[in-house]
This record gives structure tokens, C-alpha cells and sequence, in this order.
């Protein structure tokens, strides 16, 4: 694959570029007055807190929906003949590298598939050592990289949920020196600058938590899913390996 292609696929894969471009859609909208809804433009886009919370959550929306389409479609395909049934009696170790040859080439549809990686490094193994000594050890293992793998990826999806409530408690502490700073003794009369600034304050900070809550639920949906393909990896990958290979 050329650094091109590479590239590409990165950018493709990318929830800053994704989430950049729907948020900029999303403003583009509402500045074209194709969205009018008064409350959409007071909670999302009424101060520029909102603009920074909303184009944050976009980033981490896109990260979840970047992550629950691969982990759909690995689902998909995790019940797939990737290795040949294992012959009565078991195979020599030395068969091992056809095993490995026999693998899906990564590309698209196998990209970062836990099952064909699973297989490969399980299989990787027995070519190193020449025997299957220590492959179920060594499943095992694989098995928790894994899952540590996948509960890194959610990184930026939860920095993304503990920067929105921070960016709405900023939007507080900017609508609230707003508000102190129209008061004046002699104008007391004349409170609409302090209702503004309390309205900057009030509304920053409703518009991250329900927005943190959406990201949280939708991390929390997807996270089960993930665990639950690891679970089938872990079945599929123990059926296909374990006692596959003779031992002395």
C-alpha cells in the first residue's frame, strides 16, 4: 500500500476530519437560516462556549460512529471459514506458515480485524518456535491485548466527554463576570445585561451536560458491543487454534 493510499485512509478514518465537517455543516445551516429553531440556535450555536462545545461533541460523535461501524462489521464477519478444518490427528507444526499464507490479506475489509490478527499472531507463534507449545498460554494473552487495545481506543471519546463540561463550566464563569460586570449602582434599573450574562451562564453549561450525556450512552451501547465481538473472537480463535497442531 503506497504512503497515498495510507494516507487516505487515515484522513477517511479520521473522527477530527469527520467531526469537522459535520460541524461545520451543521453551522453552515444555521448561518444559512435553513435552521431556524430558536432553541437549537440558543443551545448550540447562541455564544461562541456553544460553538466550541458543539463542534467537540461533533469530534467525539464521529469518533463513536467510526468505531460502532467497524466493530458491525467485524461482527459480520466473524463467523467466516478464515482457517481449513483441522484433519483427524491434528497437523504438524511445520504447516503452520501455509496457515499463515492461507490469511485474508489486510485491506479493507480486514483491516484492524481482531479475528484475522488473533489467528495471524496465534499462528505467528508456531512459526517462531516451531512448535504449538504455549499457543493456548499465548491465545490467552492475546486475548487481553485485546481488550486493552479496545479500551484505549475510546481516548478520545472520553477526552471529549470530560473537555465538554469543562468548556460549559468556562461558559459559567464567562456568563457570570458578564452579568456582574453590567451591574453598576447607578443603573440598577436596567438588569437586561445582567439576564444576558446569566443566560450565557446557564445555558453553556446545560447545553455540555446533555451533550456529555449523549457521548457517555452512546460510548456506553458501543463498549458493550466491542466486548461482546471479543467474546466471539475469543471462541472462534480457541475453536480454531487449540489442539490444532500435533505435540511431541
Amino acid at each position: 500500500m503506497s504512503k497515498i493510499n495510507v494516507l487516505s485512509a487515515l484522513l477517511l478514518r479520521s473522527p477530527l476530519v469527520w467531526g469537522g465537517a459535520l460541524a461545520f455543516c451543521f453551522f453552515a445551516l444555521i448561518h444559512g437560516g435553513v435552521i431556524t429553531d430558536a432553541n437549537v440556535i440558543r443551545y448550540l450555536a447562541g455564544h461562541w462556549v456553544e460553538y466550541v462545545e458543539t463542534a467537540m461533541f461533533c469530534v467525539g460523535l464521529a469518533a463513536l460512529v467510526i468505531k460502532w461501524i467497524d466493530v458491525e462489521r467485524q461482527r459480520r464477519r466473524v463467523d467466516d471459514e478464515l482457517l481449513a478444518p483441522v484433519p483427524e490427528g491434528g497437523q504438524e507444526p511445520a504447516e503452520a506458515a501455509a496457515l499463515v499464507a492461507s490469511l485474508p490479506v489486510e485491506d479493507d475489509a480486514t483491516s484492524g480485524s481482531y479475528l484475522v490478527t488473533r489467528l495471524r499472531e496465534g499462528l505467528d507463534l508456531v512459526v517462531r518456535t516451531g512448535s504449538a507449545e504455549g499457543l493456548q498460554d499465548h491465545l490467552k494473552y492475546l486475548s487481553d491485548l485485546d481488550a486493552a487495545r479496545a479500551a484505549q481506543s475510546y481516548g478520545l471519546v472520553r477526552f471529549v466527554i470530560w473537555a465538554v463540561p469543562i468548556m460549559g463550566f468556562l461558559g459559567t464563569v464567562i456568563g457570570i463576570t458578564e452579568a456582574i460586570a453590567q451591574l453598576s449602582p447607578t443603573q440598577l434599573e436596567n438588569i437586561s445585561g445582567v439576564v444576558a450574562g446569566l443566560g450565557v451562564a446557564f445555558d453553556t453549561t446545560a447545553t455540555a451536560l446533555a451533550l456529555s450525556m449523549v457521548l457517555m450512552f452512546m460510548q456506553f451501547v458501543i463498549d458493550r458491543r466491542e466486548q461482546s465481538l471479543l467474546g466471539d473472537v475469543d471462541g472462534v480463535a480457541w475453536a480454531a487454534l487449540a489442539g490444532r497442531f500435533q505435540s511431541l
